[in-house]
């Protein structure tokens, strides 16, 4: 359109601004995680990569959530160890209490054991974890 000096016209402008966001995926919230797997914005296999990594990051933070219960269940049967340990110390040996402490003790010390090897099982599978989801993610072009 040509405007020449004495005439007035309407010109429409659009003005686009290209928006791009950079997101480390691994570092990215669980629910700004979620606000873009429930995008209607995005491209169907950006989101189906999203719900994936979505779904592994959900399996890690369970797998956490379990060392963390395996941990305080050790530390309460620490606890009680302590405890049994001065029962002991305060009945006679020759008592029934003591026999029956005795034997607490023993299974006390048998639990703290078994969970001691479920935390370092629980806590590699946590390390293949992480592994596997960093290349997941180093997999993802998107």
């Amino acid at each position: 359109m040509t405007l020449t000096g004495s005439k007035q016209n309407n010109v429409v402008v659009t003005m686009e601004r290209p928006l791009e966001e950079t997101i480390r995926l691994l570092d990215l919230a669980d629910d700004r995680l979620g606000v873009l797997v429930a995008s209607n914005e995005l491209e169907p296999s950006v989101k189906k990569a999203l719900g994936e990594l979505a779904s592994q990051r959900q399996a890690l933070g369970r797998q956490n959530a379990e060392l963390d219960k395996l941990k305080e269940r050790r530390r309460q049967l620490v606890d009680d160890e302590k405890r049994l340990r001065d029962n002991l110390a305060a009945v006679g040996r020759d008592t029934a209490l003591y026999k029956q402490t005795l034997d607490n003790l023993g299974e006390t010390e048998a639990t703290i054991t078994n969970l001691s090897t479920a935390i370092e099982k629980t806590a590699a599978e946590i390390e293949t974890a992480k592994e596997q989801l960093q290349a997941f993610v180093s997999t993802l072009i998107l």
